[in-house]
């Protein structure tokens, strides 16, 4: 396998007969006191966009992934992605290989949406907010960043084909425009 960078990771492209689709993820990060009828709207609005965004591209599934953060913190992340303030979710997608199991693709997208979260952390843009994230680790995981991380590269989260970076980059490109 050799190394690719897209949009500020690092994937492997596969060189297996491994399914070489990507696996788009949907993260949902949101308020966790926001009300079930406006975050079941939001996650709905947020799927329908990424179908929109897919098209015709071949996908190996798509899944949406949700990050509860506390209102503090949420509103922090709204006024830092100048949302307004009826906002109680904001989303973004990744790719995945396709060859992850379900709680392995689920902790793989709720650890992509917070190193966003620490990101914006280490650079004092959450004005000193605590974020106390709650990722739901899969059965043996050591729960620290940097074993999640490894995880993450041994489960071969970002092993992608060529093609499929290629797709995505595509994807969010869509998403990003609409």
């Amino acid at each position: 396998m050799t190394a690719r960078r897209f949009w500020g990771k690092v994937a492997r492209v596969m060189t297996s007969a491994q399914d070489p689709r990507p696996f788009i993820v949907v993260t949902a990060i949101f308020d966790q006191s926001a009300r079930p009828a406006a975050l079941t709207l939001g996650f709905g609005d947020a799927l329908e966009r990424a179908q929109r965004a897919i098209g015709a591209r071949a996908t190996a599934g798509l899944d949406l992934v949700e990050l509860p953060i506390p209102s503090k913190a949420f509103a922090a992340v709204r006024d830092v992605a100048g949302r307004s303030p009826d906002t109680v979710a904001v989303f973004d997608v990744f790719p995945l290989a396709a060859h992850l199991n379900a709680a392995t693709r689920r902790i793989a997208g709720q650890f992509l949406a917070a190193e966003i979260l620490w990101a914006l952390e280490e650079q004092g843009l959450l004005k000193g907010v605590p974020l106390n994230l709650r990722l739901d680790y899969p059965s043996g995981w050591e729960k620290t960043p940097r074993a999640v991380h490894e995880k993450l590269i041994e489960a071969g989260a970002l092993d992608l084909a060529e093609g499929a970076i290629d797709d995505f980059k595509e994807i969010k490109a869509a998403w990003d425009a609409s």
